[in-house]
């Protein structure tokens, strides 16, 4: 039986039997698989604490058929004053949900694995505004999917959103989470507001920021407005998790 090394991040523990799990990593290598990890809950399994949620871990694995075992492990980083916070963990909650649901097995997920360990490390040890670094994980994400944000023009008369500062400043523009677009506040004026939402000039300067930033530079910035930049987030991934 070919053995298997790789670096994952548990995003999910479901307990099976007495002293088993199944674990769901967020691997680097294999996208997101699920293991049987084994007798891990007895509390002298040398897998105890790499079987422990969001505990970042080398594990070499095996497969038999189409379910991967845990073999050994050893630990990258525990990020243990994370998961002993419960806001925090509650918003690992949320980003491991979203985690569980767009991404799959076979699939290239070193990138949003970096992402996500990048996350998780500023929320454990940098002052920012929690908030804001959910928006940005969320714009992030999808555009490391290939979903970014077209913020670029309104997807009505295609006036260029990012050439008329004062529209965007006064009026704001508008994204539609029924057809995921963006719109002027002209197009959009005479229409049923209750499928759109109002987007601030900051938060289309942090959208298109961390479009295109490197992947350890998405966090580094502020803006005025983080209520209007997470609110976009929230609905975009609404609109983007619904259609996945």
């Amino acid at each position: 039986m070919d053995l298997i090394k790789v670096k994952g991040i548990v995003i999910k523990e479901t307990p099976y039997k007495d002293n088993d799990k199944i674990i769901t990593l967020l691997t680097d290598k294999l996208g997101k698989i699920s293991c049987m990890a084994k007798g891990c809950k007895r509390t002298k399994s040398p897998i105890l604490a790499n079987c422990q949620y969001l505990v970042y871990s080398e594990f070499v694995l095996s497969r038999s058929n189409t379910f991967y075992y845990v073999n050994s492990a050893s630990v990258i980083k525990t990020f243990y004053k994370f998961r002993t916070d419960f806001d925090n963990l509650q918003i690992g909650f949320e980003l491991t949900r979203i985690l569980q649901t767009i991404t799959d097995e076979n699939q290239d997920t070193s990138e949003i694995l970096r992402l996500l360990l990048n996350t998780i490390y500023v929320l454990e040890n940098i002052d920012k505004d929690p908030k804001l670094v959910v928006a940005a994980f969320k714009v992030k994400l999808f555009t490391l999917l290939g979903f970014s944000p077209r913020v670029d023009k309104c997807n009505m008369c295609g006036q260029a959103l990012k050439e008329d500062r004062e529209m965007l400043a006064n009026e704001g523009v508008y994204y539609d989470y029924v057809s995921n677009v963006f719109c002027c506040s002209d197009c959009v004026k005479n229409l049923d507001k209750r499928r759109y939402i109002k987007i601030t000039e900051a938060t289309i300067i942090a959208i298109k920021y961390v479009v295109i930033c490197e992947i350890n530079k998405t966090f580094s910035f502020n803006i005025k407005d983080i209520d209007n930049f997470y609110l976009f987030s929230q609905v975009y991934t609404d609109t983007m998790t619904n259609g996945i």
